[in-house]
């Protein structure tokens, strides 16, 4: 790996001080691949997005991303979260936001996002009046339009029919060949097996394994994970 985010002593503590919500001593992703983060309910896997994204603050420890200096205008981090959340406007208008937002007006056509989300008969509509489907297309084409390197998914097919998870899938896939870095939460093993490079599995707030996709899968010796793959309770 070439570390392109490095993750050291990152601690974050529950409110009721019972233990350590994160508790994550060493973590490299590198730049290339697609990553994947998997784990039970509860584990700590979107806690950890947020830490990344720096919607939350750990009480100790480091992220630090490596960027190359052609990359140093370029913002860092986007986030698509598992249950979105749009301004009280027109899909087409929540995207101008973002693009404004972002500097990225000049540059990109909203048409061009409104057609590549399959969005277009849509775009008049308020986003929070969108179908389910309708809403996760959006939220990613949102998170993509901030233009950053690193593109951190929570869950982003949860509740999707299998054409839009086909649809997401084939965008992300998209990202990551463009040189974007893609780190995915899912639950979706078969999902995992066809986006992933590497996967890294946190139980109880704790990375457990990380390593690549097939070893992973095929190689594994941990208890939980091997409980998780074959869907058994993990507690």
């Amino acid at each position: 790996m070439d570390n392109f985010i490095t993750i050291k002593n990152l601690i974050l503590f529950s409110n009721k001080g019972k233990r350590n919500l994160i508790d994550i001593p060493n973590l490299q992703f590198d730049s290339k691949s697609i990553s994947v983060i998997m784990g039970p309910n509860g584990a700590g896997k979107s806690l950890l997005l947020n830490l990344i994204q720096g919607l939350i603050l750990p009480n100790e420890g480091t992220i630090k991303v490596n960027l190359f200096p052609k990359d140093e205008n370029q913002k860092k981090v986007s986030i698509m979260m598992q249950k979105p959340c749009f301004l009280r406007r027109t899909t087409e208008q929540n995207i101008q936001f973002v693009l404004e937002l972002n500097n990225e007006k000049r540059n990109v056509s909203i048409l061009d996002i409104l057609e590549r989300f399959e969005l277009i008969t849509q775009k008049k509509i308020l986003a929070n009046k969108l179908s389910g489907g309708e809403k996760q297309r959006l939220s990613l084409a949102l998170a993509i339009s901030t233009n950053s390197k690193i593109l951190l998914l929570d869950e982003p097919t949860a509740n999707a029919d299998p054409l839009t998870t086909i649809k997401i899938e084939k965008i992300i896939k998209e990202e990551a060949i463009a040189g974007k870095k893609i780190i995915l939460v899912t639950h979706n093993i078969p999902q995992a097996k066809r986006l992933g490079q590497d996967i890294a599995f946190i139980h109880k707030g704790k990375v457990i394994e990380h390593c690549r996709k097939t070893d992973f899968l095929n190689r594994s010796k941990i208890k939980e994970i091997n409980q998780f793959l074959k869907g058994d309770i993990i507690i």
